[in-house]
């Protein structure tokens, strides 16, 4: 899907690099974003934990016959 928009320095720049240069940059920016992506789930995680531990309520077995 395209969009309209004025090319920049940046994107005249890109358009002239090199193959193996734009795989390395597409490599290290998916890294990047894994990286990023895998700090959210971890503080999402984080979030989550104690509500379902603080939430657990311990059995106290009560005397069947007294």
């Amino acid at each position: 899907m395209g969009t309209l928009a004025q090319r920049s320095l940046l994107s005249l720049v890109l358009r002239v690099l090199p193959g193996p240069v734009l795989r390395g940059l597409d490599a290290w920016s998916h890294r990047v974003a894994r990286r990023r992506w895998e700090q959210r789930q971890a503080k999402w995680q984080e979030r989550k934990a104690p509500a379902a531990v603080e939430s657990r309520i311990d059995y106290q077995l009560k005397p069947w016959r007294d």
